[in-house]
């Protein structure tokens, strides 16, 4: 008899970690999402961010590389969230159906890659958040995360320690190689102005 984790409620839905099988239902699940929810997710517009997501799918490895989805009572696709893994930090990012909002599916995708990410051995968990999304920074507030500002005042980097080992600073990944959030193509900044 297995244990059955905290982040599973299978009377709504299921949170599970993605399938070889997910592509099709994820894509489906991109095509449904709204254009301000994929924005506040892909930090851009336009089909390319969608396809860097559907990629990343082909190399999950459960340990640095990870996505769960939150799937329904038909079978589609509520809710997704992943992390990507360097050097004992995870950044992470989500996204859910607006018709699904409220209803506790972004809190289990955020518990759900937690509790992998500290059984995987990740240290700390850290995302970009656009200072605007009141949601998403509610929902890690409240999920212990600390809160700081980013590199300006349009983002707000969500940051906490997974085990009680030595802090971990803030790593940004590769985005050329493993985007969460998309850049506007080699070399160019991740958000205009700055400096």
């Amino acid at each position: 008899m297995s244990a059955r984790q905290p982040w599973a409620d299978p009377a709504q839905y299921q949170v599970r970690a993605v399938g070889p099988d997910d592509r099709s239902r994820v894509a489906r699940f991109l095509a449904a999402m709204d254009r301000d929810g994929l924005y506040e997710r892909h930090f851009a517009h336009g089909e390319a961010p969608n396809l860097a997501l559907l990629r990343r799918m082909e190399t999950l490895d459960k340990r640095d590389r990870v996505a769960v989805l939150a799937v329904g009572h038909d079978g589609e696709v509520l809710g997704h969230a992943e992390y990507v893994a360097e050097h004992g930090a995870a950044e992470f990012a989500l996204m859910v159906l607006p018709r699904s909002r409220h209803r506790g599916i972004g809190r289990k995708l955020l518990t759900a890659l937690q509790q992998i990410a500290t059984a995987a051995g990740q240290r700390a968990m850290h995302g970009m958040i656009q200072a605007s999304n009141t949601r998403a920074l509610h929902l890690v507030r409240n999920s212990g995360f600390s809160l700081a500002a980013g590199e300006d005042r349009t983002t707000v980097i969500a940051s906490r320690q997974l085990s009680p080992s030595q802090p971990l600073p803030f790593i940004r990944h590769d985005p050329d190689r493993t985007s969460l959030h998309r850049r506007p193509g080699p070399g160019a900044p991740l958000r205009a102005g700055g400096g």
